[in-house]
């Protein structure tokens, strides 16, 4: 897509979708961001980021950098920081890190069936990111933008379940884990393994799930699917442009929640080009 097409929909009206939300009316459509001089944070100063952030999510969702994505995403916080460079730097020495500590604590030559490792590479995980810091934001702090903000998540090691998900996810795939995205209902866990020894990983809460444990995640999160039968099976992962609308949809509650107009307005085209219909021929 030509740059000048990115840019006509940079200006175009915002889509009905994304102006109704249950967290409150939010005047998006009537007051634009205008700052044009190179010191705001404007469409002249979106604009950039915007471009390469449609080039990575029109990609088909395998080929996707998802971190990456998530990086450009950020950048309608603050054009002003270099958040791909951040994010790949930090994850680069968490993933060499964990490299490391899987082989010393998992090694290649214990004679484990290749269930028991996976299982076993889980465990090395959580150990490996608790290590470094990492755990789920407080609940004083669990609906703020930053928990949302990949940059910010790995700055911070706090976030939010579907940011934290992305992480380990990113840093298991170094350790040759295969972890898979499960969207619950307001959750985000991490299945891994098959048949018997398929399990849920709670990157929030940094464990393991068991059966027990899903139910009673279900009830907590939502009482009226305390009959909601989890499938143990599911067929497919959470396609990445799926991972990224949770991941701006969160943001934009908390926009509309504290009455930021400026910030609504830049995530909307964003949101806008993650709706667009020519994307979602790759997104199931």
């Amino acid at each position: 897509m030509s740059r000048r097409a990115v840019q006509k929909r940079l200006h175009r009206p915002i889509p009905s979708a994304f102006q109704q939300r249950p967290l409150g009316k939010l005047p998006i459509h009537q007051q634009r961001v205008s700052i044009v001089d190179g010191k705001g944070h404007g469409p002249q100063q979106l604009f950039p980021s915007m471009v390469h952030f449609e080039m990575e999510i029109s990609k088909p969702d395998d080929d996707i950098d998802l971190p990456k994505a998530a990086a450009l995403l950020a950048l309608h916080a603050n054009t002003k920081i270099n958040t791909v460079r951040f994010v790949q730097k930090e994850l680069s020495r968490l993933k060499a890190g964990f490299r490391a500590h899987a082989e010393k604590n998992v090694p290649l030559a214990a004679p484990l069936p290749e269930s028991c490792r996976e299982k076993a590479l889980v465990g090395a995980l959580c150990d490996f990111l608790k290590a470094d810091g990492f755990e789920g934001c407080s609940p004083a702090n669990y609906y703020r933008a930053e928990n949302s903000l990949l940059h910010s998540v790995l700055s911070k090691k706090r976030g939010n379940p579907i940011s934290l998900a992305l992480l380990y996810h990113e840093v298991g795939q170094a350790g040759g884990l295969c972890l898979k995205g499960v969207k619950f209902p307001r959750h985000c866990l991490l299945r891994f393994g098959s048949g018997d020894m398929l399990g849920l990983l709670d990157p929030f809460s940094n464990h393991v799930l068991s059966r027990n444990e899903v139910y009673k995640l279900i009830a907590h999160i939502d009482p009226h699917a305390a009959n909601w039968e989890p499938n143990w099976d599911w067929p497919a992962p959470l396609p990445k442009k799926v991972f990224l609308k949770h991941m701006a949809s969160n943001l934009q509650n908390v926009y509309q929640r504290d009455d930021n107009t400026e910030l609504a307005t830049r995530l909307a085209r964003y949101m806008d080009l993650l709706d667009e219909p020519h994307l979602h021929a790759y997104a199931h």
